[in-house]
């Protein structure tokens, strides 16, 4: 019965069943990034609510994709308009889990990535909004990581996941300690992943005398070198610190040009870089105590002008190249090992 039901021929009736899962774990998604900011919980004391006028939204005003269309956008009660992004967010949560599962198929790197992509989805929008990871995001993300990977070392000498070696790609030097290799190359990528972050921020706050990197990222990190290993770590850096650097350049050109132009028009990367507006029940600024911010408060005007050149949310980029990663790990990762990091004492 199992194997008629992992037939090939039903893959894509299963991708379909992913993306639809995708859209209703994007609409969880939503809720988490609207409160975990403001230390609200995710179910309590009430559901779904309208954000302007406080009225709980009805179940058959909250399926994913399809209210938001329906409504045009508008609460059913006040008329209010909702954010468009809460459809787009529920839309890009679809198409990752489809991606995901289109690239890896029944084994199980799957579940895998695709709770590390709910997770990252958080972090990207938190980041973007309010310049903060939260702490169950970041450092309980890690421990999740390395439950599941423990969880998959359990299952692996047990032999009950199929093609489970075929799949996960686990470096040097743990091929040796058998099935536990997914258990310690997780449990030494979340360390190895916040160390590398944490003494990138120590030297460029020595470099560049000012903070280089926010414990929150630091703890991200944290939680990717959990799901990707201590290699992948390498490898996630590299591409965020590639697209940072490109977006960052290309902003700074393009403010430079509009400078030229059109001296007395607004500045083209400040309007690029500043956080999406959602409505809140509490101001940013008023952060519940305990909650870390992953960069140190600043005034005002200065918060603004580093929005324009230089401290732009690094969160996002991690994030992204996560997904790169996990999509394109075997041919990119063994490519870019071979003729870029000079790493091959460190394969299979």
């Amino acid at each position: 019965m199992t194997g008629l039901f992992l037939s090939p021929d039903l893959f894509p009736l299963h991708a379909a069943i992913v993306f639809l899962f995708g859209a209703l774990v994007g609409s969880f998604l939503n809720v988490c990034i609207y409160r975990l900011p403001h230390g609200q919980s995710v179910n309590r004391p009430r559901r779904s609510f309208c954000p302007a006028c406080g009225t709980m939204i009805a179940w058959y005003d909250n399926i994913p994709l399809v209210s938001y269309l329906a409504l045009g956008g508008l609460c059913r009660h006040c008329g209010a308009h909702i954010s468009f992004r809460y459809w787009v967010l529920e839309l890009l949560t679809a198409v990752l889990f489809t991606a995901v599962f289109w690239v890896h198929g029944y084994t199980a790197a799957t579940p895998l990535f695709l709770l590390l992509t709910g997770l990252l989805i958080i972090a990207t929008f938190t980041d973007l909004d309010h310049w903060i990871i939260p702490d169950s995001i970041s450092l309980g993300g890690a421990v999740l990581g390395i439950a599941a990977a423990l969880a998959l070392s359990v299952a692996s000498a047990a032999g009950r996941w199929p093609h489970l070696g075929q799949t996960l790609y686990v470096p040097w030097p743990f091929d040796g300690v058998g099935a536990w290799r997914f258990a310690a190359n997780s449990v030494v990528g979340a360390i190895f992943g916040f160390i590398l972050l944490w003494l990138i921020g120590v030297f460029g706050a020595l470099a560049f005398r000012k903070e280089a990197m926010g414990m929150g990222d630091m703890k991200l990190f944290a939680c990717v070198g959990a799901f990707v290993g201590w290699q992948g770590c390498l490898l996630v850096l590299a591409i965020a610190s590639f697209i940072g650097a490109t977006v960052g350049l290309s902003l700074i050109a393009a403010q430079w040009i509009v400078s030229r132009l059109w001296p007395a028009a607004s500045s083209l990367p400040q309007a690029a870089c500043a956080a999406p507006e959602i409505p809140c029940e509490r101001p940013p600024d008023s952060l519940p105590a305990g909650l870390e911010s992953d960069r140190q408060p600043q005034p005002a005007e200065e918060r603004r002008k580093g929005r324009q050149l230089h401290h732009l949310p690094f969160g996002p980029y991690i994030a992204l190249a996560c997904y790169v990663v996990a999509l394109f790990h075997h041919p990119m990762t063994d490519w870019l090992i071979r003729h870029l990091f000079w790493l091959d004492f460190f394969n299979k």
